[in-house]
């Protein structure tokens, strides 16, 4: 079973909400496309989504180690134009952005997708 970009949709699942970023981990249909890159320090990763009502959205998500282990981590969302992929970094700086996305873009989401169908997140 492929792993990459798992933890990281994870931990945006859990964080999305319709308040914050305007759709909620229930309105997210499939996985798009997706890049992750990460170590034991850092990783990031940003994922388009296809929403259930036809939207579709690109969150971004960077999490890091900082001093002494303190955990911390954000996602960021950009609804988008039809199937536009989106073209740079949500936010600077960004580890790994050059050239961006880190890694390239991967269709292969399905092992994403299944977070989904478990109601991960809800």
């Amino acid at each position: 079973m492929q792993i990459r970009g798992f933890y990281e949709f994870g931990h945006t699942l859990d964080v999305l909400d319709a308040e914050s970023h305007g759709f909620s981990p229930a309105d997210v249909a499939r996985v798009d496309r997706f890049w992750a890159i990460g170590d034991m320090h850092d990783s990031s990763a940003g994922f388009v989504l296809q929403l259930r009502d036809g939207r579709h959205a690109y969150a971004e998500f960077l999490h890091w180690h900082g001093f002494e282990q303190d955990e911390d981590f954000r996602v960021d969302v950009e609804m988008l134009e039809g199937c536009e992929l989106p073209t740079a970094p949500l936010r600077e700086p960004f580890p790994g952005s050059e050239p961006w996305p880190p890694g390239g873009w991967s269709h292969e989401a399905a092992h994403l997708d299944r977070l989904l169908a478990q109601g991960h997140g809800d």
